[in-house]
């Protein structure tokens, strides 16, 4: 690989960027569950989709993929900072914190052991078991679906994984890029793939 300045600063600051979250978290956390605060409930839901998609990135070997996921993370955390934070998310941030420390072991194994003995962590990080993502928990809340009419991707559409395929129909023929490229067509059937496509067959 080739190795470039910029690619050591920008190591550099991920790595700050992780101990700062690790650090900013209290030694001792009183144990809360999520319950209704909106902030803990996605931390943890977040937390769940990391480790899903850091499973998945080095399984198959797309370290990239699995870096990008671990920036997208730490931006969320930097938007719930410890300071302030309820008990619930304070909980939350224990749990993520955890799960992350394990994740990036491979990527950063000295700092994941530095970050692991920060937040309380038993034994080694190397040893610990890798964490484990609930599948409900970790379902995206929203799915793109791309809107292919005649074959020719004109738009894309957002819903909720599992949304009826009347439901999907009605929100593809609503949209207004859709629409623009229907304008003198008349709609002969619509064809959804269930949280995939949409193709919409007109003439």
């Amino acid at each position: 690989m080739q190795w470039t300045i910029g690619g050591i600063k920008g190591a550099w600051r991920l790595v700050n960027r992780l101990w700062d979250e690790f650090d900013s978290q209290p030694h001792e956390v009183m144990s809360a569950p999520p319950g209704a605060d909106a902030q803990a409930v996605a931390l943890i839901r977040a937390t769940h989709r990391l480790v899903k998609m850091l499973t998945a990135a080095i399984e198959g070997f797309h370290f990239n993929t699995g870096v990008a996921r671990v920036y997208e993370f730490l931006d969320l955390l930097k938007s719930l900072p410890a300071s302030g934070a309820s008990p619930e998310l304070l909980t939350a941030r224990a749990t993520a914190l955890s799960a992350l420390a394990r994740v990036i072991a491979p990527y950063a194994p000295h700092l994941a052991e530095e970050c692991w003995a920060r937040i309380g962590g038993e034994g080694m990080v190397v040893e610990a078991p890798w964490p484990r993502f609930d599948p409900a928990l970790a379902a995206d809340e929203e799915l793109v679906l791309p809107v292919q009419i005649n074959g020719k991707r004109r738009g894309e559409i957002r819903a909720a994984p599992g949304t009826a395929e009347t439901e999907v129909e009605k929100i593809a023929l609503a949209d207004l890029a859709v629409r623009r490229h229907l304008e003198g067509m008349d709609v002969r059937k619509v064809i959804v793939v269930k949280d995939r496509i949409i193709n919409i067959v007109a003439g």
